[in-house]
């Protein structure tokens, strides 16, 4: 059934049940009353699709998303957001992107002054610059420009919706997959590979979760927890990696990123066999993983994450639907036996 042979039946205008639909706008209580039952009657579906078509109105989504080289994780929630905007342009979505340098909080700060001027109806933001990141929600809350937050979430932000991974239980995961393979003992290392000082909360979240895993197990007592950093911004960074690979020489590894890989090329080039999980079947993980040097990837659906974001705005903006809050993506397990399962998805 129609909403003209609905308001007919209810004897009002086609603008009072559109309101009654949407939940917006004054309508009597009775009139409310009226319209829901008759609704409910008719086991009423609101075609959103057809009225995307009708409303012939375009909106401008920016996403400011890191710079990144083919192969890096960058990349997967870029294709994602690519999709949607493809799949979604016949209703009025447009995706405009603004790169920014993740090492350089300048950089950053020059892109957010760029997409307030364009004036967006809508932000996909990555805050991987953490405090610039706060800042720049509370600007788009005083300007009235609702975003979405994708990776790693910013509490209280007032974005309309996050789409990411629950930091915590991956690295919780993380725990138990590498314990479980050490045996329950032994040295495991965990190992941050930076090249700033502006990395967001995710990483760190891993971390704790790991630590909080074995912490709690009394089974786990007998294993040994090292925690070091290598940062890249060292012109022998490298040659600091296998050092501490070598030096070291743990039972298990665990890299809270998908930077495992430079991880699993010094355990190929010194023919190290030490259990190793990481983060994100990126291509640079890739060859790692179908070779059984990386023994355990958790993946985070980094496209589907940039995916979804266009579409909330297509919901939100378009079809005036709810969008869920905090959607989190289930913790995938991939290994030598089932990744080329994910990659052609």
């Amino acid at each position: 059934m129609t909403i003209k042979e609905i308001a007919k039946r209810a004897n009002v205008s086609l603008g009072t049940v559109d309101r009654v639909i949407h939940d917006r706008g004054k309508v009597s209580k009775e009139t409310k009353e009226k319209i829901l039952r008759i609704l409910k009657e008719v086991d009423y579906k609101p075609n959103f699709y057809a009225r995307g078509l009708v409303l012939n109105k375009s909106y401008v989504i920016t996403a400011l998303v890191p710079d990144f080289d083919a192969g890096e994780y960058w990349e997967m929630p870029s294709r994602g957001i690519k999709q949607a905007a493809k799949d979604l342009n016949q209703f009025g979505i447009k995706v405009v992107f603004f790169y920014f340098d993740q090492n350089d909080s300048e950089s950053f700060i020059r892109k957010v002054q760029e997409v307030l001027e364009l004036k967006p109806d809508g932000v996909i933001l990555t805050p991987v610059i953490n405090f610039e990141a706060v800042k720049l929600c509370a600007r788009l809350r005083t300007m009235a420009i609702p975003f979405s937050i994708i990776d790693s979430n910013i509490q209280n932000s007032g974005s309309i919706s996050f789409i990411g991974q629950d930091a915590i239980q991956s690295g919780r995961l993380a725990a138990k997959l590498l314990s479980t393979s050490t045996g329950g003992k032994g040295k495991i290392l965990i190992l941050s590979i930076k090249n700033n000082e502006n990395h967001n909360k995710t990483l760190q979240k891993r971390s704790e979760g790991f630590k909080d895993f074995l912490s709690q197990s009394d089974s786990l007592q007998d294993i040994k927890i090292v925690e070091l950093n290598v940062d890249q911004r060292e012109s022998n960074w490298k040659e600091c990696l296998e050092d501490i690979l070598v030096g070291q020489n743990p039972d298990g590894i665990y890299v809270p990123s998908s930077k495992v890989h430079f991880v699993a090329e010094v355990l190929m080039k010194r023919k190290l066999k030490i259990k190793l999980v990481g983060n994100d079947l990126i291509d640079n993980n890739l060859d790692f993983i179908a070779a059984g040097i990386i023994d355990y990837i958790i993946d985070q659906r980094p496209e589907t994450q940039g995916y979804l974001a266009v579409e909330n705005f297509y919901k939100y903006l378009v079809t005036k639907q709810r969008v869920e809050n905090d959607y989190y993506l289930p913790l995938d397990i991939i290994t030598k036996e089932n990744y080329m399962y994910y990659r052609s998805q």
